[in-house]
């Protein structure tokens, strides 16, 4: 995959960040007139074996966005090293961002997840949109468009997500109500864990899991744990190579494919579930899956293929943000206040056209996006160059492995680690209570 972001900034306060980010910019890497060569890139050499057994020890690499912050403070702005073969240069100013971003093709090219690839080649199995590169990335991307990003599909599906969300809210309020002191305290990334998961499969289904009340069933709750396992194998294998984990990881290749089995499994019985409705002719309700069937725009394979990588990638990236966000309202209360005034202004409308909320809220939509700042969902954003490349003026040959780091303030109490998505430490615990 390529663009690799970086989360965290060791800093306290916006104007530290700023004044240490002019002079990373300015004096790290000076500009001058001649074109530097590639192996002028200033270079980060680390003890490859030592790394293996940090990863190995640590069960992944939760500190790698740390790790990578501090690279640059050290070597500035740019910065290359090696990873077995590969070539890779990090940036992290936005106007390298940008030219790499120019550069790009129709047909990007990126790495893709090698745990996640080996179990789709050892069961027979198709690849998505998140596990392909080129032309045949396109045609998925192309025909997935119309059914999961247009405007058109979007009008769709909101109105299910609604619904869960307030069957969500319902569910907290009932906590509430039956608490005695009219208020709970709870670690909210389970609950919040569950509630994406519920949407998500709503409108990739039409079909409701059950997530959001107290008794669950046991195959929602394998579902669920299946996904955190997958998750939590995913990153503990992510950054050694496969001809090693193989011996030194047994365990957690068996876990992980055993999770991807069994999410396997229970996509393509979904799949089948709503092939089947639309055979008789009485589908439950819209959903992903039905149109894509419905247009025959995708064979049955590709259609499980993209959608297992739908369901395991909307979960997390989803969940965290949204935690993050209450996070931060509740350290601002007047904040909080003046998106609970705008929520009860757009009420009325959101409650007669749930569309309105995406026009009716600029002050939530705006919200989400500083946490999405403050805690960004991806550790790396990654590009193989197509073509060569001037990047604070060193050449930079197409085929290089190109990443670039998103910085963003880091919150004192609150420490973020990587564990495939940048995950808090310890989950805030948030407390709620009604609001007369």
């Amino acid at each position: 995959m390529a663009l690799r972001a970086k989360a965290h900034v060791w800093l306290a306060r916006p104007w530290q960040c700023l004044l240490r980010m002019r002079a990373l910019g300015t004096t790290a890497a000076p500009a001058t007139e001649a074109l530097q060569p590639f192996e002028a890139i200033p270079l980060y050499s680390r003890n490859k074996w030592l790394k293996m057994i940090q990863i190995l020890r640590e069960q992944g690499q939760e500190n790698l966005h740390l790790e990578m912050h501090q690279v640059f403070q050290e070597l500035g702005p740019i910065f290359r090293y090696s990873i077995g073969r590969r070539q890779v240069v990090s940036v992290m100013l936005p106007e390298d961002a940008e030219k790499i971003f120019q550069a790009d093709s129709t047909q990007p090219c990126r790495n893709v997840l090698e745990p996640w690839v080996a179990h789709r080649e050892q069961r027979g199995l198709r690849r998505g949109v998140f596990l392909l590169n080129g032309p045949e990335w396109h045609f998925n991307r192309l025909k997935l468009n119309p059914s999961v990003l247009s405007p058109k599909a979007v009008q769709k599906f909101v109105p299910m997500v609604d619904m869960v969300a307030r069957d969500f809210l319902e569910t907290l309020k009932k906590k509430m109500l039956l608490n005695a002191h009219g208020s709970f305290s709870m670690d909210f990334y389970s609950s919040v864990f569950n509630y994406t998961i519920e949407a998500s499969h709503f409108v990739l289904f039409g079909e409701r899991l059950g997530l959001l009340g107290d008794g669950l069933n046991s195959s929602s709750l394998k579902f669920i744990h299946a996904l955190q396992s997958m998750f939590k194998t995913t990153t503990q294998l992510l950054f050694l190579p496969q001809s090693l984990t193989r011996w030194t990881s047994s365990r957690t290749w068996k876990e992980n494919f055993e999770s991807w089995d069994f999410i396997s499994e229970h996509v393509t019985k979904s799949i089948k579930n709503v092939y089947q409705e639309l055979a008789k002719g009485r589908p439950q309700s819209w959903s992903v899956v039905s149109e894509l069937i419905s247009e025959g725009a995708l064979p049955m394979d590709g259609i499980q293929a993209n959608t297992l990588e739908l369901i395991a990638g909307s979960v997390d990236t989803t969940a965290v943000p949204l935690v993050m966000t209450l996070f931060e309202l509740a350290r601002n209360p007047d904040v909080q206040r003046a998106l609970r005034q705008e929520s009860l202004a757009a009420e009325a409308s959101i409650a007669a056209n749930p569309q309105r909320a995406l026009s009716d809220l600029p002050l939530l939509q705006a919200a989400l996006k500083e946490s999405l700042r403050l805690y960004p969902v991806a550790s790396f954003l990654e590009r193989v160059l197509s073509s060569d490349l001037v990047l604070q003026n060193y050449h930079v040959p197409a085929g290089i492995l190109k990443s670039f780091t998103v910085e963003t303030l880091r919150q004192e109490d609150v420490q973020m680690v990587y564990r495939f998505v940048l995950v808090p430490t310890s989950s805030p615990l948030l407390t709620f209570r009604p609001v007369s």
